[in-house]
């Protein structure tokens, strides 16, 4: 964060926020408004910390850039070794999911080319009759 960023500055979006807070309540359960502000401010204030902690463990391994095996080590450094197993769960089904739209895109971007060559050799057809 830069000097005139504060933690007043950020927060979550409200609708992503409040997305997530419903997602982990049962149905019949609420949340007031100052209950879901409480949160997007725990929820900042722990994001500040867990980067914080990831970028020392970043430094520590003599690289820049936060890489993922940094923010494992900030879950273990601030005590939440137990999200570790999950977290690698989410991470490794991203990837999967990413390889795959990256592989759907590239399928049908070759498809759309073919389509064109075949349309463009239709009018070379059509032009010379």
């Amino acid at each position: 964060m830069s000097d005139t960023t504060t933690i007043e500055d950020l927060d979550f979006p409200k609708a992503v926020l409040t997305r997530v807070i419903k997602s982990s309540l049962p149905e019949n359960i609420s949340i007031q408004k100052e209950a879901r502000h409480g949160v997007s401010k725990a929820a900042t204030v722990f994001v500040s910390y867990l980067a914080a902690t990831a970028n020392d463990c970043a430094r520590e391994s003599g690289h820049k850039t936060i890489m993922t095996n940094d923010v494992l080590k900030a879950l273990e450094a601030v005590g939440l070794a137990d999200f570790i197993d999950r977290l690698k769960t989410d991470l490794d089904a991203f990837v999967a999911r990413s390889k795959e739209k990256k592989k759907t895109t590239a399928t049908a971007d070759e498809e759309e080319e073919v389509e064109e060559e075949e349309e463009s050799a239709m009018d070379v057809d059509e032009s010379s009759d």
